[in-house]
């Protein structure tokens, strides 16, 4: 049974005696204080959800391998899309001004298609395109199976093309 009182109780001390180091250890990573903000809020947020799985000893090795990992996990999402962005750019350099109007027609209706997916097909999908991750990896980081996150990205595909081909 779970100890909501307890569990409110440790996830303050252990925030309270923690969150300085861990912003502060991102910031160092990132020498970005704004980000810092962000991703050490991730990291409490996890904290939260692994609770049960947590022993009070490797709190705060956990904590600082979560900080690590989301600030490198940021990083590569930031160069990718930069690639794709260099990458893009290079392409269209050279292309009409009415072709570039509708290339970032088509990228509002894309970015309203995704976010109105439902929560569970956007963050598989998501994670799969924008992060990389294999429908493996998804299952394993999000605890169900594999064969669920291949149903729910044929979900999230289908749904994608009948909303962009409904607002084409």
């Amino acid at each position: 049974m779970i100890d909501l009182v307890n569990d409110r109780q440790w996830f303050k001390t252990v925030f309270d005696e923690n969150y300085i180091y861990i912003r502060n250890y991102i910031y160092y990573l990132s020498g970005d204080m704004v980000l810092a903000e962000d991703l050490v809020q991730d990291v409490f947020v996890q904290l939260w959800e692994h609770r049960a799985r947590i022993r009070h000893e490797t709190t705060r090795a956990f904590l600082f391998t979560v900080a690590r990992n989301g600030y490198f996990k940021h990083r590569r999402r930031q160069t990718l899309d930069l690639r794709f962005k260099n990458l893009f750019f290079e392409q269209v350099e050279n292309q009409s001004p009415e072709y570039l109007l509708e290339i970032r027609e088509f990228d509002e209706k894309l970015q309203k298609a995704i976010s109105s997916l439902p929560e569970k097909c956007r963050t598989i999908f998501l994670l799969n395109r924008i992060d990389g991750m294999t429908y493996r990896e998804i299952a394993e980081s999000t605890g169900v199976t594999q064969k669920a996150v291949e149903k729910q990205m044929t979900k999230a595909m289908a749904l994608l093309r009948e909303q962009i081909d409904r607002k084409i």
